[in-house]
This record gives C-alpha cells, sequence and structure tokens, in this order.
C-alpha cells in the first residue's frame, strides 16, 4: 500500500499511455508499427527527454532555467565548427559539454550569488547565449557533419531501435541514483523543501543550486549533439520552441515545479506520453496550432492538479483534527512551572 501510494503518479501516468496508444491505434491504422513508434519516439523525446533531465535538479532544488536550449544552439555551432575543422568527437564532445556546463555555472552564480529569481536571470542569460549563438555561427546554416557527429542521433540497433532511445534510458537511470541514491540528491530534496533550515543545518545551499544548474548545462550541451544526429543541421536558432515541452515534461513527470518532490522515473513515463499524444495527433492530421494547445492545457493540468491534491490533503486533515477545546493543554494550568520548581 505505501508502494502504491508513493508510486500513485506514475501508475496513473502510464495508465495515460495505455489510454492515449489505444486512441492513436483507432485515430490511424498506420500507429500500431514498432518501427514507427519508435522512430517518432526518437525524433519527439530523444533531444527533449536529455534536456529534460537536466532541467530536474533545477527544479527540485526549487529553481528553474529556461535558458537550456539556448545552450543547445550554441552546443550546436561548436559541433558544427569542430566537425569542420575535423576535430575527433572524443575531444569536441567533452569541450562543448564543459562550455554548456560553464554556461550553467553562470546561472547558477547569478541565482544564488546575488539573490535573483531564477527565471529572470535565465531569462536574460536564455537571450544572451541566443545572441552569442549569432555572433559565433552567425545567420547560416551548417548541414556537414562527420559520421562520428551524427551516430548517436541518428543510429539504430536491429534496424529499428534508435540509439538514442536507449541512451535516454540510461540517462534516466543515471539521474534517478543521483538524485534518489546519493548525498548531492538528497541535500537537493533538502534544499528543494526548505532552503533556509537545510542552511542552519550547515549545508550550502548556493552551492547546490549552482551544481544544479551545472548539470543543467551539461545535459544541454548532450542534447546538442543528439540535435545534429537527428537534424543533421546547425543554426544559431536551433530548438527555439523546445521549452515547453521541457517543462511539460518535468513538471507532468510528477516534479514539483515550487521543488522538494517527485520520482525522476516519472519524467521518463511522462516522455513517452507526450510523445504518444504527439505522434497519434501528427497521424491524425491535427493541426499544429492545435497540438501547441493541446500540450499546454496538458502543462497546466498537471501543474494544478498536485496543487488541488494538496489542498484536499490538508483540508482533510483539518477536518479529521478535534476541536481545540477538546485537545489536551500543552502547558500545565499554573503557567507553565512544573511541580519541582513551585
Amino acid at each position: 500500500m505505501t508502494g502504491l501510494r508513493r508510486f500513485g503518479w506514475e501508475l496513473l501516468l502510464a495508465l495515460f499511455i495505455l489510454i492515449a496508444g489505444t486512441t492513436a491505434s483507432l485515430l490511424s491504422r498506420y500507429y500500431l508499427s514498432f518501427g514507427q513508434i519508435t522512430y517518432s519516439l526518437q525524433q519527439s523525446i530523444a533531444v527533449i527527454g536529455t534536456i529534460a533531465a537536466g532541467l530536474v535538479p533545477v527544479i527540485i532544488v526549487g529553481e528553474i532555467d529556461i535558458s537550456q536550449a539556448a545552450m543547445l544552439a550554441f552546443g550546436n555551432i561548436l559541433f558544427a565548427f569542430c566537425s569542420a575543422g575535423h576535430l575527433p568527437l572524443v575531444v569536441a564532445l567533452p569541450a562543448v559539454v564543459v562550455m554548456c556546463t560553464a554556461m550553467g555555472i553562470l546561472n547558477g552564480v547569478l541565482v544564488t550569488a546575488f539573490a535573483l529569481p531564477s527565471l529572470a536571470v535565465t531569462l536574460g542569460t536564455m537571450e544572451a547565449y541566443r545572441a552569442l549563438a549569432l555572433l559565433v555561427g552567425g545567420h547560416g546554416e551548417y548541414a556537414s557533419f562527420g559520421a562520428a557527429y551524427v551516430w548517436l542521433g541518428s543510429a539504430t540497433i536491429a534496424g529499428s531501435i534508435p540509439v538514442s532511445l536507449l541512451f535516454l534510458i540510461v540517462i534516466f537511470a543515471a539521474f534517478t541514483f543521483l538524485l534518489h541514491g546519493t548525498v548531492f540528491g538528497r541535500l537537493a530534496f533538502a534544499v528543494g523543501n526548505n532552503a533556509k533550515a537545510t542552511a542552519m543545518s550547515g549545508v550550502r545551499v548556493g552551492l547546490v543550486k549552482i551544481i544544479a544548474f551545472a548539470i543543467a548545462g551539461g545535459m544541454a550541451g548532450v542534447g546538442s549533439l543528439i540535435y545534429i544526429g537527428q537534424y543533421q543541421s546547425a543554426r544559431a536558432d536551433n530548438a527555439n520552441d523546445i521549452l515547453l515541452l521541457i517543462v511539460t515534461a518535468v513538471v507532468l513527470g510528477g516534479i514539483d515545479i515550487f521543488g522538494g518532490r517527485g520520482n525522476v522515473p516519472g519524467v521518463l513515463l511522462s516522455l513517452l506520453l507526450l510523445g504518444t499524444v504527439e505522434n497519434g495527433m501528427g497521424l491524425a492530421n491535427v493541426p499544429g496550432p492545435v497540438q501547441t494547445l493541446v500540450v499546454g492545457t496538458i502543462l497546466v493540468v498537471s501543474v494544478l492538479v498536485p496543487l488541488l491534491l494538496r489542498l484536499a490533503h490538508r483540508t482533510a486533515a483539518r477536518a479529521r483534527r478535534p476541536p481545540s477545546f477538546l485537545q489536551p493543554a500543552t502547558h500545565p494550568p499554573w503557567g507553565g512551572i512544573n511541580d519541582q520548581g513551585r
């Protein structure tokens, strides 16, 4: 019963995935094909899922980062230059990840050192990083990459299993361990629950938040390599429209938007749900604006439902509590002096 209560949201997401898949199969006879499903999931969630995994620690500590897409675009430009210069991927990948991680660290330092709201900070750095990508790469498109650069985002196993989807599963397994099985994970949840109390216990709250932002930046760099392989294109305006899906995936996955709560596996399930919904709507020829409206609605609902459930729980708890005049007195009637002190 305890496990059912703990993973109730994840079980509900699994049920929604089943319903969405069944509905999609009824809307289109082309849906029930393993190759079609895996290819569609690769196109819809491989990049978004990688970046969403990096956003999870940031939201758990009670912050937000909306600059990841801009970091990804900057990473794309760097990968294009590295490929054009015939730099081996084993050198290019660490270099790009380090650059994007540095951008994430800058976000964290600005938020923590100056006590600034992360939404405002990352809104500003989003524009700055996008402008940096334009300054470095210009307005042109780079579409020539070495085979090693496109392998992760385009290769398949057994002809129909995308490597990027298997890599995404590995990423979420690693993040599940990081956030639910390590000291950093426990500190991240503690900071998200009550940053002041955590700081009073001796934890360097600012450092925990900076590490979370650094992880978000690093994962944007990893996501940029998958993007290169998937689209074989690099532009300064790449991934300009994925922010809504990233935030929706994390919040729908059960990560509390206010921090301190959530299970990482739920985010992977939410990605599968969003990918299934998007695939079904695409096969049913649902217009793009309607698809965006559906995703936006899912985001709003995923934020509202936990709030309403929490409110209902608190209301029920208050209703079960006996009236104050029936509760035992916490102090002696003579003003708090015990028998030995009289």
